[in-house]
């Protein structure tokens, strides 16, 4: 499956486990959550990290990070890294503070 299938695949389930759910992340956080499918192929879990595009720090500038991390769904960590996600936030200048629970992941623990 060429790797534009599998971004979009990957983003097809991370867009419904998003959206379904007693927490639908959509209508509890500000901004466009689906702007951030252009984000989907840097913190997928195959493959290495690499830095994100503009665009994709763009639209992660245009959500409330914060509010999405706390409304993960915890099986979300089968799609994908947090690590990378952690990474992403990073690079992009907005950073998640030591301690912050994303999905099921601690921060603080991915930061040491």
């Amino acid at each position: 499956m060429p790797a534009t299938n599998v971004s979009y695949m990957t983003w097809v389930l991370v867009a419904a486990m998003l959206f379904s759910g007693s927490d639908i992340v959509s209508g509890q956080c500000q901004g466009s959550i689906q702007d951030l499918k252009i984000c989907v192929p840097y913190v997928q879990k195959k493959g290495p990290k690499i830095p994100p595009s503009q665009a994709c720090c763009d639209a992660i500038k245009g959500v409330d990070i914060l509010c999405v991390c706390h409304h993960l769904p915890p099986d979300i960590g089968e799609l994908i890294s947090i690590e990378k996600v952690v990474f992403v936030l990073q690079v992009c200048r907005e950073p998640l503070a030591p301690g912050t629970k994303c999905g099921s992941k601690n921060i603080k623990a991915l930061l040491s």
